[in-house]
């Protein structure tokens, strides 16, 4: 069986539930949640601070997540279980796909949580509750305000900033009804697209925290201290991190109850969504810069809460043996309720089909759940024994486009099948069997995802070709794990759902096995240099660090050599440079230096080098010599005992001593 995984991580053993970005050792790294959670607002209410996100057309939706350190999440609720305003919602007729609920703004004021959000053809809601947990009361605005902040002022004025290139504020009522007209106070915009406003009150000053959007978006802050303006501006973050042309951008500012300043802004990840990022917040002459020196972190020491968290990481698998799903489930649009069931069959989740639908989308009751990067594997038992002639059920990975492996009944027989793109890939003849084990692999780093069954849960055999994950703003959502029933002919039949268990990464983020790919873009920290867009297509959606010039470093915190090995293996473009391995605290005597050719024989070439052996975990910093043309990109780097890679070209480089 083949496993597409991604080779530069470790630790994958059988996962209850999602990654973690705690390191354990008083440090986190980026991604805090590996998953889509865009759009991100959040608040401190005494020592627990709250996050809420955008979750568009799926319900349970609106989720609340809480932390006691603002890297460790749970959730706390869904605040709207489903949304009734249109019949789109329902699948009925149309459907909500790219719109329904986004940017939400959460604040806490005399006892209670408010939570605002915008739809785009329903208008403004403002959903309350006096615990985070629930429960949650919804109602309409008698106006929309586009990606809203909700600010309640110290003097009991209500403000709502909003807008798109153009920001307003508007004064609002209890009810959050216009009490004036909206006033422009910014409107001299670096380009379209401003927006994402969050008000804060600091020091005097009004702060506007906002955003130019996009994938290569980046964070703007704007103060006065009127909040009605005048406003001048300041770029507080414009860095994409280790993921070259996406910028990290759109969050919230919020402080520790030591008086430190974080924010929780996000970046978008492609087939994985928008996730969010912790980064430290650095107040120069008034304004809130974001990241250290100018850029957004990756590992990082913890924020100083004075309290004490342990690790806690997102449930993600589900055995169905509670009565009720896991917060983690939400399905696509609104269920019906009435086709769906936890207590029918105990232990198990039993779909029944209640609309004909020409294709997966539009099929209501799938139930879906986030993929966690930077790999997911996905697995589920399947009783496929009450279908109907026409159903077509299983698991898939949604968006658009979107891939699937199921089983289609037809008169007299059954096929497992594999779909992309609305297109069946592959069939197979199931036989008499009426249970059988479905798989989707998905690495988020590549965007892709290959699918599996197996009539045992020991052997799974690929089937099918490979998804090419993407954003489609046309969906405007993470691609997501989905359980689902769908009929093409007749309503009525069913399928039970024995589990769903879902495998990726384990344990602290920034260790990495010196015996695996580990790619350079990874790098817990950076000094001028810089990732871009690489050429070696050698992995799928692969980038390198470049600009390597004199001074240039990248570090990683934790690398574990285990029992030793004899080689470091770099995978590298032309450029002739020399670079400095240092290991651990010893910045003035080289664990290894090396001269990197001009020209190599290839446009990327491995090139080997003999090393004193290292053994347990050490941090290795990577630093770069020389100036002139070309600079070489680095890809990835391993250790080895071994002779050159099969199927890669290698070149022996002698070492400078």
């Amino acid at each position: 069986m083949k496993r597409y995984l991604v080779m530069f991580l470790l630790l994958t053993g059988t996962s209850l539930r999602a990654q973690q970005s705690d390191n354990e050792d008083g440090t986190y790294t980026n991604p805090v949640i590996w998953a889509d959670f865009p759009d991100n607002d959040v608040i401190r209410v005494g020592d627990t601070y709250y996050m809420v996100t955008t979750t568009m057309y799926f319900f349970p939706g609106v989720p609340v997540l809480k932390s006691k350190d603002l890297v460790n999440w749970e959730y706390a609720s869904n605040a709207v279980q489903q949304f009734k305003q249109h019949p789109f919602y329902d699948l009925n007729g149309g459907n909500r796909y790219g719109k329904g609920q986004w940017a939400s703004s959460i604040r806490y004021h005399n006892g209670k949580f408010h939570i605002l959000f915008l739809t785009l053809d329903e208008g403004g809601f403002l959903c309350t509750a006096t615990k985070a947990e629930g429960p949650w009361e919804i109602r309409k605005l008698v106006r929309p305000y586009y990606d809203a902040g909700l600010f309640f002022d110290d003097d009991g004025r209500i403000y709502i900033a909003h807008g798109y290139s153009r920001i307003s504020v508007t004064e609002v009522d209890s009810t959050l009804a216009p009490i004036g007209k909206d006033s422009v106070v910014f409107d001299k915009v670096q380009r379209p697209g401003l927006e994402g406003a969050h008000v804060y009150k600091i020091n005097g000053y009004y702060y506007i925290y906002a955003t130019y959007g996009g994938g290569d978006g980046y964070q703007s802050c704007l103060r006065s201290k009127n909040v009605y303006g005048p406003y001048e501006e300041k770029i507080v973050l414009r860095d994409d991190m280790n993921l070259h042309g996406k910028g990290v951008h759109q969050g919230a500012l919020v402080e520790t109850q030591k008086g430190e300043w974080w924010s929780i802004i996000f970046q978008d990840r492609v087939g994985v969504g928008r996730v969010p990022t912790l980064q430290p917040v650095q107040w120069v002459d008034g304004w809130p810069i974001v990241g250290k020196d100018g850029r957004a972190v990756v590992t990082h020491t913890k924020p100083n809460t004075g309290v004490s968290a342990p690790v806690r990481v997102l449930p993600s698998s589900d055995e169905f043996n509670d009565g009720r799903l896991g917060m983690q489930w939400a399905w696509n649009h609104n269920p019906n309720d009435s086709a769906w069931s936890l207590a029918v069959r105990k232990g198990y989740l039993r779909l029944i089909t209640s609309n004909i639908a020409a294709d997966l989308p539009q099929a209501r009751n799938s139930l879906t759940q986030r993929i966690f990067g930077p790999f997911s594997d996905a697995t589920t038992e399947l009783d496929v024994s009450r279908m109907q002639a026409g159903d077509i059920a299983g698991l898939a990975v949604l968006q658009l486009p979107h891939a699937l492996v199921g089983v289609k009944a037809g008169e007299r027989s059954k096929f497992i099948i594999m779909k992309n793109a609305g297109k069946t890939i592959d069939s197979v003849a199931l036989g008499k069997r009426q249970v059988i084990f479905l798989k989707a692999s998905v690495n988020t780093v590549s965007n892709q995802a290959h699918f599996y069954y197996s009539f045992d849960n020991r052997s799974f055999i690929p089937i099918g070709d490979t998804l090419n994950m993407q954003f489609n703003l046309k969906m405007f959502t993470g691609n997501r794990f989905t359980l689902f029933n769908q009929a093409t002919q007749k309503t009525g039949g069913y399928v039970d759902f024995n589990w769903f268990r879902m495998n990726t990464r384990q344990g602290p983020p920034n260790l990495f096995k010196a015996s695996s790919l580990v790619q350079a873009e990874m790098y817990d920290e950076i000094y001028l240099a810089r990732v871009k867009a690489s050429a070696d297509t050698s992995h799928p959606g692969e980038q390198d660090i470049g600009h390597l010039t004199d001074g240039a470093w990248i570090r990683f915190n934790r690398v574990d050599f285990e029992h030793g090995y004899k080689y470091l293996l770099l995978r590298v473009s032309p450029g002739q440079r020399h670079i400095d391995v240092y290991a651990d605290k010893d910045s003035s005597h080289p664990y290894v230096s090396v001269t990197l050719p001009a020209t190599l024989s290839k446009a990327y070439t491995t090139v080997r080098i003999p090393v004193k052996q290292l053994t347990g975990t050490h941090q290795l910093t990577f630093k770069f010599r020389g100036n002139g043309a070309p600079s070489p990109g680095l890809n990835w780097f391993s250790f080895t005992n071994d002779m050159p890679v099969a199927g890669k070209e290698e070149r022996t480089v002698a070492v400078t001593r």
